[in-house]
């Protein structure tokens, strides 16, 4: 599977891991959010033009660090949570934008629209 899918997936999940994992720091509930909706954003847009991946990479350093820097480091779902998956959006993010045999979401529309 192509690195921009699970990064689209990573994405959703992270709209709704604090609904499902509970978090109860309002700062946590926010940035994960709030990043998962600019992800999302992003990845779409870095289909288009790759250099934009490299947003991707600030986006899951930014999840890997926010906990100590918005406070909410104390509160282990939401922490480990951003920071999982902060790693995984970084190197996902870092992988070459096509490789032979992969689909890609450029392809994916041109067919399906």
């Amino acid at each position: 599977m192509r690195a921009r899918w699970l990064n689209l997936l990573l994405s959703a999940w992270l709209v709704v891991a604090p609904l499902i994992l509970g978090f109860d720091s309002p700062a946590a509930r926010a940035n994960t959010v709030t990043v998962g909706l600019c992800l999302f954003l992003f990845v779409l847009v870095a289909d288009s033009i790759p250099a934009f991946r490299f947003v991707d990479t600030a986006l899951g350093l930014w999840l890997v660090v926010s906990p100590f820097l918005l406070g909410y480091s104390r509160e282990g779902g939401s922490t480990v949570n951003s920071i999982i998956v902060g790693l995984v959006v970084a190197a996902l993010s870092l992988l070459p934008a096509r490789r032979a045999g992969q689909l890609s979401l450029r392809s994916w529309r041109a067919t399906h629209v």
